[in-house]
């Protein structure tokens, strides 16, 4: 069944208020009391270069999102503040290998990247297998200069308690990030700095607790799974490693099926393929005195484990590659020819404390380009699972007339939830067609409801359910695609069924759409024994 979208032509004389504010009055900040900060301090330490004002909107790739006001209280959220010395820059392997049931999180990022924003990175492994970061020394981080092509816009709103002349340690989105402004309250002289496995850092020159709005570019590859197809001398050179754990790696590379005729890609696809295949154990791995070599042969561990594991055979194997963690998840990130990119590998916490912010978007990432195994448990899934869960418990709030809690999100599952199905494309794509040759069935895709009014920049509520025969496709992704008459199908957000093969959520229609008649379907790729399917 083809579902008729009602045609916007009706609706462009709403749309000049309904585009220009957020109907909950959504505030993109962290708390600050009253009394912290003298309110006529509320001003920059530096201004944003050539940036919009703080009313007005900027497209990104994930939906529009609007910098951060310095004049608005925010709401509490996490101060960043000075870390022990035993934590500030080094890691240390464990055997409990349990997956977490709940991890506190906080997301000072916009778009929301839950659970990725980088905190720690590593990049060195001691012969204990101890890690650390090879080159501490601090550089400044430039700030200023526009958006180049290829970067996206973030912006990060954080509440920092700064010791005088002590750099404290700040998230960012992904490797490669440049600061294009920076404000503060109150004002302050601050420096924003950086070691070599570009972990962020600001000091100030004086005790002093501030509220920190940067405005960030970060390259959109960065945020992609992928290595590109190149010859080992195109890579930057790997220092030794300890001579210690080579006998351990080579008992490793052959369980990977490691070789030395292989490519770079070669090897990180096999890899990847190797250490998403770890699972959580309530047994911890077998104990010996090498606890790389228990963990990697074991198959046993959570995130931190594969990511762990897959650091040292990758730096062994000579693959440029560092570990990023935070509070509530860890990953890997290797470098090709010409950047890093950000490579997940799987074993993510079931669920998270601190419910996501629906005034912002949530990141949307390009494809994965490497295979899932079923049951997949990556970064992406919890984040859309905590998406969706707090999208559904704003929908039991609102009231029984019909009104809107005012959320206006991209409800996305950037990738087919268990990696069997094809990898998604960025919004605006043409829908991808069955893989071919797919021996799987096809999925029978139903959409039982849908918001009947269409506004631009505002989400658009649609449910249904995603199934093969009498079986329920659980944990697939479902794509909401638009078609106008005599134009090519576009994508507009994607959502992800639950363990009964129920979808249920919003996507925020694009502000670029024109007017006119549309035809709406919602499609997947499939996943596990559901092949691809789309609406009739």
């Amino acid at each position: 069944m083809t579902s008729r979208a009602p045609s916007l032509l009706g609706f462009l004389g709403l749309l000049a208020l309904a585009v220009g504010a957020r109907a909950d009055g959504g505030i993109l900040h962290e708390y600050f009391s009253p009394d912290e900060v003298d309110p006529l301090l509320l001003t920059a330490t530096r201004p944003s270069s050539g940036g919009p004002s703080a009313s007005e909107r900027i497209d990104t790739p994930s939906g529009p999102i609007e910098r951060p006001d310095p004049t608005r209280t925010p709401p509490p959220a996490e101060r960043y503040s000075p870390e022990p010395a035993a934590n500030a820059a080094s890691f240390a392997p464990d055997r409990d290998t349990r997956r977490p049931d709940n991890e506190r999180y906080d997301d000072p990022f916009t778009p929301e990247l839950t659970p990725y924003k980088r905190l720690h990175v590593l990049d060195a492994v001691r012969d204990d297998y101890s890690l650390y970061v090879r080159e501490p020394r601090h550089e400044v981080v430039p700030v200023g200069s526009g958006l180049a092509e290829g970067e996206e816009r973030f912006f990060a709103d954080l509440r920092v308690t700064l010791p005088a002349h002590e750099p404290v340690r700040i998230p960012t989105p992904a490797p490669g990030t440049r600061a294009l402004g920076l404000t503060s309250s109150p004002v302050e002289a601050l420096t924003l700095l950086r070691d070599g496995a570009d972990n962020w850092f600001v000091r100030a020159p004086r005790d002093v607790e501030v509220r920190l709005v940067l405005d960030l570019a970060a390259p959109r590859e960065a945020f992609a799974a992928d290595f590109a197809d190149v010859p080992w001398r195109a890579l930057p050179v790997v220092p030794p490693q300890p001579p210690s754990h080579r006998a351990s790696y080579e008992r490793v590379a052959a369980a990977v099926g490691l070789s030395a005729g292989q490519s770079p890609r070669e090897v990180v696809t096999r890899m990847t393929e190797y250490f998403r295949s770890f699972v959580p154990s309530e047994e911890p791995p077998p104990t010996s005195a090498d606890i790389y070599l228990d963990l990697a042969l074991s198959r046993k561990g959570v995130c931190r484990h594969r990511a762990f594991a897959f650091l040292v055979t990758a730096l062994h194997a000579g693959i440029p590659t560092r570990l990023v963690h935070n509070e509530a998840h860890a990953w890997v990130e290797v470098k090709d020819d010409r950047s890093w990119h950000r490579l997940d590998l799987g074993g993510a916490a079931l669920d998270l404390r601190g419910a996501p912010r629906l005034d912002r978007p949530r990141h949307v990432p390009p494809p994965d380009r490497f295979a899932w195994p079923t049951g997949r448990d990556g970064g992406d899934d919890l984040g859309a699972r905590e998406r969706r869960d707090a999208e559904r418990a704003a929908e039991r709030a609102r009231p029984s007339d019909g009104g809107s809690t005012g959320a206006a999100t991209t409800s996305s599952d950037p990738a087919g939830r268990d990696g069997s199905g094809p990898a998604p494309q960025e919004d605006g794509a043409t829908p991808l067609a069955p893989t071919p040759g797919d021996a799987r069935t096809p999925a029978t895709v139903s959409l039982d409801d849908l918001d009947r009014e269409l506004f631009r920049g505002k989400p658009l509520h649609l449910r249904g359910t995603v199934r093969v025969e009498t079986d329920a496709c659980p944990n697939v992704r479902v794509d909401v695609v638009l078609q106008a008459r005599g134009q090519a199908e576009r994508r507009v957000g994607s959502l992800a069924t639950d363990e009964r093969g129920a979808f249920d959520g919003a996507v925020t229609l694009p502000f670029d759409l024109t007017v006119g008649d549309y035809e709406l379907f919602v499609a997947t790729p499939g996943g596990g024994r559901c092949g691809a399917g789309r609406s009739r």
